[in-house]
């Protein structure tokens, strides 16, 4: 065989071989099942454990780790700083006055009671929605809210399991950030007020979504209002890029980074990054300045 030939046989299997055998990323069958679905089916059944431990009281909720075009899901995954967030504001220490009134109390008679004014609290890009859930076990009014249609699918799931728990279940609602028109009406037709609280975690992590994330927030805490900003961070890649959203606020609200004291006592919150001496997860509280 002459090698002109040879080549032409060569390009000949690859051409068949492309255009007749389905590539090994499509799907691969094992003993008669379609991986890539199986994949799904476990993605959709995929589950995490997380400890409220100033609530004493232990959560399963459903998360997913794949959309079903097959990208990885962000709204389906519980980010490291959400169940930072969680903590903090179950915290008996948490400073805000939002959570602190919703503290269970013993009346006289030895019966368990709430508070009578609920806090009501938005949640922005609540993903799984722990956060929420934890504020809900606290008793206040919670609206988790996202721009993800798997993430409501998730979170009213998770919701709906711990159902029997809540003094007053937490709402799950649609919100895309920027959306001037559809955070108004959330607050007149949902709300029915301002929000005492606005939390969010990890939400400080696509450059071309922030100036939207800031204008929502801006308009659910207006200047004059009361409420509170409360933001959890997982600093990544460019802590001074990253930092620069919350610097933005400086001009209208007053920004404090909570203390090491509220942080869980264990070598990963507590250690610096010794490049920037920062913690690897820093909580933020604003409030507009008067």
């Amino acid at each position: 065989m002459t090698s002109v030939s040879a080549m032409i046989l060569w390009w000949t299997l690859i051409f068949v071989a492309l255009t007749f055998i389905p590539p090994v990323t499509s799907y691969t069958i094992l003993g008669g099942i379609d991986q890539e679905k199986k994949d799904d089916a476990e993605s959709e059944n995929s589950f995490v454990t997380e400890k409220l431990r100033h609530l004493q009281k232990q959560v399963e909720l459903r998360i997913q780790s794949h959309e079903p075009s097959g990208r990885v899901s962000m709204a389906g995954t519980l980010w490291e700083a959400s169940p930072l967030l969680a903590d903090y504001i179950t915290n008996p220490a948490c400073p805000l006055e939002a959570f602190q009134r919703m503290r269970i109390h013993d009346d006289d008679d030895g019966n368990v009671r709430l508070q009578p004014q609920p806090s009501t609290v938005v949640e922005l890009g609540s993903g799984v929605g722990l956060a929420s859930l934890a504020a809900a076990f606290l008793g206040c009014r919670v609206f988790a809210t996202d721009g993800s249609p798997s993430s409501i699918r998730l979170m009213n799931e998770n919701f709906e399991k711990y159902a029997p728990d809540f003094p007053m279940p937490p709402r799950t609602l649609r919100l895309d950030w920027g959306d001037m028109d559809a955070t108004q009406s959330l607050i007149q037709s949902e709300l029915c007020c301002l929000p005492d609280v606005i939390m969010a975690s990890d939400v400080v992590y696509s450059y071309s979504a922030r100036e939207e994330l800031a204008a929502t927030i801006r308009l659910l805490c207006p200047k004059g209002h009361s409420g509170r900003v409360v933001i959890a961070h997982r600093w990544r890649t460019d802590p001074a890029d990253e930092g620069s959203f919350f610097e933005s606020f400086d001009d209208d609200f007053d920004r404090e980074e909570v203390g090491m004291e509220f942080l869980p006592d264990d070598g990963y919150h507590r250690t610096r990054n010794m490049m920037d001496m920062r913690y690897p997860i820093s909580i933020f509280e604003m409030r507009r300045k008067c």
